[in-house]
C-alpha cells in the first residue's frame, strides 16, 4: 500500500515540526552554554581576586577548552598564565603566556602577555655566579617587547631591567676573567675581558674590566699595550680607586720594558 498525498503532507509537517524543535533545543543549549561560560568566567575572576588560584584555574580552563573561540577565551588564557605567575610557577607561566600569543595573535592582551612573559624570565634569572641562560632570554624577550610596543607604559621599567640584567652578565664575564687572572692564565683572562668590553662596554663592569685587562697585559710583558689600555681607561674618568691604581700602573708600564718572568708579582 503506497503513500497517499495526505500521508505525504502529514509526513512533511511532522519533519518540519521536528526541525523547528531541534532548532529551539539547539538555541536553548547554546544559550545555556553561554550562560554557563559567563558564570564560570566570572566565578574564576572572583577566585583569582581572592587568591584562590587553583580553583580559578578550573574555571578558566573550562572556558578555554569548551569555547576557544568565545569572547572570553583570550582573557581566560591570560588569567590561566597569571595564576601560575602569582604562584611563582614561572616555567609553567611562560608556556601559558606563549600559548595566548600563539593562539590569539590579534588579541589586545598580547602586550600584557609579552610583558608578563618577560617578567617570568626576569624572575628565573639567577645570581651572576650561575648559568645565565634565563637572563639572556629575559633580555631578548624585553628587547622584542620594546620593538613591538615602543610606546608601552612598561617602557621605562623594561629599559631599566635590561640595564640591570646586562650588568649582571658583565659581572659574570668579569668574574670568569678574574679567575683566570688569579690562575695566571692571562690569555684566557683577556678573552673574557674582550668579550666584556665588546658586549657590555656601557655597564658598571667595563672600567674594572679595562683595568684587569691592563694588568693581564703587564703580566705578559706587553707594556706598550698595557699603557695604551690604561691611558684609555683614565680618559674615561673612572672611580677614584680605579683611577689611583691605573695611574700607578701606567707609571710602571711606561718604565723600561720588563720581561714577563719579572712581572709575576705585579697586582
Amino acid at each position: 500500500m503506497g503513500f497517499t498525498l495526505a500521508d505525504m503532507r502529514k509526513f512533511i509537517f511532522i519533519l518540519s515540526l521536528l526541525f523547528v524543535f531541534s532548532l529551539i533545543t539547539c538555541n536553548k543549549a547554546t544559550r545555556q552554554q553561554e550562560q554557563n561560560l559567563d558564570f564560570r568566567f566570572q566565578r574564576g575572576q572572583q577566585y583569582f581576586d581572592d587568591g584562590k588560584y587553583y580553583k580559578a584555574l578550573n574555571d578558566f580552563n573550562f572556558v578555554v577548552l569548551n569555547s576557544p573561540g568565545s569572547p572570553y577565551a583570550d582573557d581566560a588564557q591570560l588569567y590561566i598564565a597569571d595564576c601560575y605567575y602569582n604562584q611563582d610557577e614561572y616555567i609553567v607561566a611562560v608556556s601559558e603566556y606563549q600559548r595566548l600569543m600563539r593562539r590569539y595573535p590579534e588579541s589586545p592582551l598580547i602586550e600584557q602577555a609579552q610583558y608578563k612573559l618577560s617578567m617570568c624570565f626576569v624572575e628565573l634569572s639567577p645570581t651572576y655566579k650561575l648559568d645565565q641562560s634565563y637572563t639572556e632570554q629575559a633580555i631578548n624577550t624585553m628587547q622584542s617587547f620594546l620593538e613591538n610596543f615602543p610606546n608601552s607604559e612598561y617602557k621605562e621599567k623594561i629599559t631599566k631591567l635590561i640595564g640591570e640584567l646586562r650588568d649582571k652578565l658583565a659581572h659574570k664575564k668579569y668574574t670568569n676573567a678574574r679567575l683566570y687572572y688569579v690562575l695566571r692564565q692571562y690569555d684566557s683572562a683577556i678573552i673574557y675581558l674582550d668579550q666584556l668590553l665588546e658586549q657590555y662596554y656601557d655597564t658598571d663592569w667595563a672600567n674594572p674590566g679595562r683595568l684587569l685587562r691592563a694588568k693581564s697585559l703587564l703580566k705578559m710583558g706587553r707594556n706598550e699595550e698595557a699603557a695604551t689600555e690604561l691611558g684609555d681607561l683614565l680618559s674615561r674618568d673612572p672611580k677614584e680607586d680605579i683611577k689611583t691604581e691605573a695611574t700607578a700602573l701606567l707609571h710602571e708600564a711606561t718604565q723600561t720594558p720588563t720581561p714577563a718572568s719579572q712581572t709575576e708579582d705585579l697586582e
